[in-house]
C-alpha cells in the first residue's frame, strides 16, 4: 500500500482527521480571488493549485533550482533565486505566499521569512506547510542515514522523482517560527498541528503502531508535537 492508500484507511478510523496537505490546500483555495498575486516560495515542479493559480491575477514561481523549474509546467513567471534574497520581486508586490515541504531545507529560515515579509503587501499572508522538528518521525529522520530515507520514500510514495533533499529543521518549532515571524513584522492568523500515523506505514503492523503513537500524542500535553504544522501568517 502506498501512504495516500494508508491515510484514506487511517480516515475510516479517525472520522474527523484529513491529510495536511487537503488542510493546507483548503486554506491557501480560500483566500486566492482574480486580484490575487501569488508568489510560491520553493514551488520546484509541483502543480498542486492548477484551479487557483488560474482564478489568480499573477503567479511567480520562485525556486533554487532551474531544473525543477524547467518542469514546472503550471506556473508562468519563473525566478531562479534563493528565498533568502529575491532582489528581483519588489516591496510591497505580493497579496499571498505559499510554500510547502520547504521551511526544513532552509539554512537560514529567519533571513527568508524577513525576505517574505519584504515582498508583501500589507494585509498579505504566507500559508506554509512544514514537518514539526519535535515529532518523533522528525526525529528518527535526523538520525537514519540517507540511503534507508530513500528506501522508506520508495516504500510509501513508489518509484520517487527525486530523491530526498538535504533537511535542515532550523526553523521548524512553533516557537521558533512565531520568533522569526515577529522579527520579519508578520503576525500568526492561524496555526493548525495535524498528526499523521503513516510516515512509518511501510506495512500494515507499522500503520497500526503509528496509529496507536498518533492517540498517545493527541492527548494534551503532547499534542504540540505532531508531525505538521500549517501556519498563516499575517503582515498588518
Amino acid at each position: 500500500m502506498t501512504q495516500i492508500e494508508y491515510q484514506d484507511l487511517y480516515k475510516t478510523i479517525n472520522k474527523n482527521w484529513n491529510d495536511s496537505v487537503s488542510i493546507y490546500k483548503s486554506i491557501v483555495s480560500k483566500l486566492v480571488t482574480s486580484e490575487t498575486v501569488i508568489m510560491e516560495a520553493g514551488c520546484g515542479f509541483s502543480n498542486l493549485y492548477t484551479e487557483e493559480y488560474k482564478r489568480a491575477k499573477h503567479v511567480i514561481g520562485v525556486d533554487i533550482s532551474d531544473e525543477y523549474l524547467k518542469m514546472n509546467d503550471l506556473i508562468k513567471e519563473k525566478i531562479v533565486s534563493d528565498l533568502s534574497s529575491i532582489p528581483m520581486i519588489k516591496d510591497n508586490s505580493v497579496d499571498l505566499i505559499i510554500s510547502s515541504w520547504v521551511f526544513e531545507h532552509l539554512e537560514t529560515p529567519e533571513n527568508v521569512i524577513k525576505e517574505f515579509g519584504r515582498v508583501l503587501k500589507p494585509g498579505g499572508r504566507v500559508v506554509f506547510l512544514t514537518p514539526n522538528a519535535l515529532n518523533y518521525v522528525v526525529v528518527i529522520n535526523k538520525i537514519i542515514p540517507h540511503w534507508f530515507r530513500v528506501w522508506v520514500a520508495t516504500k510509501l510514495g513508489g518509484k520517487l522523482t527525486v530523491e530526498p533533499m538535504k533537511t535542515f529543521y532550523r526553523g521548524n518549532t512553533l516557537g521558533t517560527l512565531n520568533r522569526m515571524a515577529k522579527n520579519a513584522g508578520l503576525n500568526s492568523d492561524e496555526t493548525i498541528l495535524n498528526g499523521d500515523p503513516t510516515y512509518v506505514a511501510i506495512n500494515r503492523f507499522f500503520f497500526y503502531i503509528g496509529v496507536f503513537i498518533e492517540a498517545i500524542i493527541s492527548l494534551p500535553l503532547l499534542n504540540k508535537t505532531r508531525v505538521h504544522i500549517i501556519g498563516v501568517l499575517r503582515k498588518d
